[in-house]
C-alpha cells in the first residue's frame, strides 16, 4: 500500500500511478530524476497511441480501395514508434530543463508556475531547432514558449475550478 496525502492506494502501483488513481495532481509530481524518465515513457505511450491513430485514419484516406484497411494498418504501425520517439525526445528534453529551471526554488519538487513551464517550453522548442539556424530557432523558441504558457495556463484554469467546484 502507498500512502498518497492522505489516501490510501493499494496493488503495485508507482506514485504517480497512484496519484492518478486517487485523482490527486499535486502528488503525482515525481522527485527530478525520477520524473523524466515517467515522463519520457508516458510520452511515448501518447505518441505512439495517437500517432497510430492519426496515421490510421490517413492510411484509411490515402490507400486505393481493397487494400485501404491492410495498408492502413501497415502504415500506421511503421509511423506510430517515430512519432512516439519524437513525443519522448520533446518530453525528455523539457523536463530535464523543467528539473533544471525548478532547482531556484525553495521546494524544487513542488508547483511550478506557468512562467517556468513557458521557460522550459521555449528553451525546448529553441535547442530542439538549433539545426534550422539561430532565426529559426529564436522563432520556434517564442512559439514553443507561448504554446507551453497556453496550455499550462489553460490546464491549470481548469485544474482550479475543477477543484472549487468538487
Amino acid at each position: 500500500l502507498l500512502v498518497v496525502e492522505g489516501g490510501w492506494c493499494s496493488g503495485p502501483a508507482s506514485p504517480a500511478t497512484c496519484a492518478i488513481q486517487l485523482g490527486n495532481m499535486e502528488a503525482r509530481r515525481l522527485p527530478c530524476p525520477d520524473r523524466i524518465i515517467d515522463m519520457v515513457g508516458f510520452a511515448f505511450g501518447v505518441g505512439c497511441c495517437g500517432g497510430f491513430g492519426l496515421t490510421f485514419a490517413r492510411g484509411l484516406r490515402d490507400h486505393p480501395k481493397g487494400y485501404r484497411l491492410s495498408g492502413a494498418f501497415a502504415a500506421a504501425q511503421a509511423r506510430a514508434p517515430i512519432l512516439g520517439g519524437k513525443f519522448a525526445v520533446w518530453s525528455g528534453l523539457f523536463h530535464s530543463f523543467e528539473c533544471a529551471v525548478s532547482q531556484r526554488h525553495a521546494d524544487p519538487d513542488g508547483v511550478r508556475s506557468a512562467l517556468d513551464a513557458a521557460a522550459c517550453g521555449f528553451l525546448t522548442a529553441g535547442v530542439l531547432s538549433l539545426r534550422l539556424g539561430p532565426k529559426a530557432a529564436a522563432a520556434n523558441a517564442v512559439v514553443g514558449g507561448l504554446c507551453v504558457a497556453f496550455v499550462d495556463v489553460v490546464s491549470g484554469n481548469a485544474h482550479r475550478s475543477a477543484k472549487a467546484v468538487g
